[in-house]
């Protein structure tokens, strides 16, 4: 059996789309469990209108509890997580199966998301892009990141290494750390037929999360050291960050000293080199104007990546026993 597990906080307006989405890819040996995160709005009422088990927390725990206690609940012995603000794909959930069916020996599998988001915008379509175009290219292969948004996972497994660590209190980096446990003692592999559309962040949302991820990121490198090799925390996007914060502190020298042109065009070529991929894919997709837009808008976040970095890098020796710590969240 596959039990579809989703965590929800305030979710009531993805409730009808999702739901709707997997009851259309329904297969034969299905459950379907919500875990709602204690929330304020009518997102109980709405996921009870559809055939779901609902488990209802007393307290605020955050999504990496509420799936713990999904999975704990389920009758699955796989499990397929999704996050409350996608819609499934045609073929999502059948695929899920068939891949295990296919290679009884594998423990988990991850799908990609659309490169059409479920909210309308240029940030949002950017970073679906982006986040897609460093996936897609290791299909079929070994990746070390796991997302629940679209994740599946064998429940004896995933208890066997002990579950999302419930010290994250947000939706932070609890994927990539459970993702370095798995990798310990199994591979992890991207199923480009398992596709979901999510919902992306606008613009005053991305810089929030990516600050606050990035020192969570860093955290997590300094305890476990070990790099990614897919997905938009891979080492060529670091390189480019490095580039883009480094010439934009040259960008103030260059009219004070002549010197500073010549490292300044090295790291801007380094920059652009770096992107060339994912940028080649923006302009082949979306054309030459959003493209430009695109490379702009990553050589600022970029820029907060490193901040963020230099942040974690200091704060990183007093936080050494709280982990996820400190940063409420929700589990939509």
């Amino acid at each position: 059996m596959v039990s579809i597990v989703i965590p929800t906080y305030n979710a009531e307006r993805f409730m009808t789309p999702l739901l709707a989405s997997i009851f259309r890819n329904e297969i034969e040996d299905m459950e379907v469990i919500i875990v709602d995160d204690c929330s304020n709005d009518n997102t109980v009422t709405a996921a009870k209108t559809w055939p779901v088990r609902v488990i209802e927390l007393k307290k605020n725990g955050g999504p990496a509890k509420a799936r713990n206690i999904g999975v704990e609940a389920a009758r699955g012995d796989i499990i397929f997580f999704l996050d409350s603000d996608v819609i499934v794909l045609d073929g999502a959930v059948k695929e899920v199966k068939d891949y295990f069916d296919k290679n009884p020996s594998a423990n988990c599998v991850i799908g990609v998301c659309s490169t059409e988001p479920l909210n309308s915008g240029f940030v949002p379509s950017y970073m679906a892009m982006f986040e897609y175009i460093h996936l897609i290219g290791q299909q079929y292969a070994g990746v070390s990141v796991f997302a629940p948004r679209c994740g599946a996972i064998k429940r004896d497994f995933f208890l066997k290494i002990g579950g999302y660590d419930e010290n994250y209190r947000g939706a932070d980096v609890e994927d990539f750390e459970l993702a370095r446990r798995i990798n310990k003692t199994d591979s992890i592999i991207l199923d480009p037929k398992i596709v979901v559309r999510h919902q992306f962040a606008n613009f005053r949302q991305a810089l929030r999360i990516y600050f606050r991820r990035t020192v969570m990121w860093v955290h997590l490198f300094f305890r476990a050291k070990k790099l990614d090799n897919a997905g938009p925390t891979s080492p060529g996007n670091g390189i480019a960050a490095i580039c883009a914060f480094f010439s934009f502190l040259l960008l103030f020298l260059v009219p004070l000293a002549g010197s500073a042109r010549l490292p300044f065009l090295f790291l801007l070529t380094v920059y652009t080199i770096s992107n060339l991929r994912w940028w080649n894919f923006m302009r082949r997709e979306r054309g030459l104007i959003f493209a430009a837009r695109a490379l702009l808008l990553n050589y600022f976040l970029g820029i907060e990546i490193m901040i963020a970095a230099t942040y974690a890098m200091v704060s990183y020796p007093f936080k050494k026993g709280s982990r996820g710590q400190g940063f409420e969240g929700s589990s939509g």
